[in-house]
């Protein structure tokens, strides 16, 4: 598929682009000339993040002028309160037991058991890894592949999302474009990594929660105690505060599960047992991830924008399967979902992270920012 230009007036009719998939196969003499490298894991700052719907009503505003859009953030910072709180909520929760030092140790664990006690006598392998802090050092590496991952809980927190994305940029190997074997490519395709991929790993889906009368009670209780400030008092008549979590108790007694209320049950599902269900899905992930990095690495077949559906590539004992996607700007990446996996799953429009993890953030960028003066 094309995309279509048009020149209006005067202007000069340029030559249209071509999309092409965001994957960036090696070739041959790139795979022999690479051989044995090593690999850094980007570290994650941001730790495992829950996602939510955030409420923008600006554009039903705007034809009302100022005061219509005045009206409408007012309206969107009420609704958007509770479900802001709560994610927060939510990812801080998560950070206590999965901490962003967990998640770099496991996904760098995984890639270091795919290093060869011996090089193999053809291909990429990976020959060291270590880790990098891309905050306080943000050329990549030349002659590296860099691995980074990021971590999302569905609205409901049913499910969580990892994708891992790889990348190797080389002086010596520059890029060169398989999407334009005749003519001349945009300039996107004249530079950046050699080699990019992503793998995505759709976790296990937890059973979603039945409504009961003891279920609304703990749902109610949890809704006071999230609202209240570090005094322990409830927010005051009048404030967006109170009106949040006014309409959250109305939502709690309704007789039907949100999925902001779905989402305060199935975190503890997550988090039981010191975090047992939700360490198994990163390890997994992690390690599906890394073995088919090395795989990707030394596979030279180009994917194609205009292709459809997905490829299956592999189906675990489980019912586990790894699809390669076929077409449009995702083609080449990979994809692992569940065995019988719900239809539909949202991971929202918006993603809020743990406190601590968000302060530790700030902080690498004020020391970043004392370096560079």
């Amino acid at each position: 598929m094309r995309i279509m230009c048009v020149a209006l007036g005067a202007l000069s009719l340029a030559a249209c682009a071509t999309p092409v998939p965001q994957a960036r196969p090696l070739n041959a003499d790139q795979i022999s000339a690479m051989g044995p490298t090593r690999v850094l894991v980007v570290e994650n700052d941001n730790g495992i993040g829950k996602s939510w719907v955030m409420s923008d009503s600006s554009a039903a505003g705007a034809p009302y002028g100022l005061i219509g859009v005045l009206v409408s953030a007012g309206i969107d910072a009420m609704m958007n309160y509770g479900p802001s709180g709560r994610a927060s909520q939510a990812a801080d929760e998560v950070a206590a037991v999965v901490p962003v030092e967990a998640l770099n140790f496991s996904l760098t664990n995984s890639l270091k058991g795919l290093v060869p006690a011996v090089a193999p006598e053809a291909g990429v392998s990976l020959s060291e890894v270590s880790t990098v802090q891309r905050i306080t050092s943000v050329v990549p590496d030349d002659d590296a592949i860099e691995v980074a991952a990021s971590y999302v809980l569905s609205t409901d927190a049913s499910a969580l999302r990892i994708t891992v994305t790889s990348t190797y940029s080389s002086a010596s190997l520059p890029y060169a474009t398989p999407y334009f074997p005749e003519g001349s490519p945009p300039k996107s395709e004249l530079s950046g990594p050699t080699y990019r991929n992503t793998f995505v790993y759709e976790s296990r889906q937890l059973p979603l929660p039945v409504l009961t009368p003891e279920l609304k009670e703990e749902l109610v209780t949890s809704i006071r105690n999230s609202a209240r400030d570090e005094t322990g008092a409830l927010p005051e008549e009048g404030t967006d505060a109170h009106r949040a979590m006014t309409k959250e108790l109305e939502d709690a007694v309704d007789n039907r599960l949100t999925d902001a209320e779905i989402a305060f049950f199935l975190t503890r599902e997550w988090l039981k047992d010191d975090g047992r269900l939700i360490q198994a899905e990163i390890t997994r992930a992690h390690d599906l991830a890394a073995r088919y990095l090395v795989m990707d690495l030394n596979r030279t077949d180009v994917p194609s924008y205009e292709g459809e559906g997905s490829e299956l590539v592999e189906t675990l004992r489980d019912g586990r399967t790894i699809y390669r996607v076929s077409g449009g700007l995702m083609a080449g990446s990979y994809i692992s979902s569940p065995a019988n996996p719900r239809v539909f799953i949202s991971y929202g429009n918006a993603v809020n992270y743990a406190t601590v993890h968000l302060t530790r953030l700030r902080t690498l960028r004020a020391e970043a920012r004392t370096q560079d003066q």
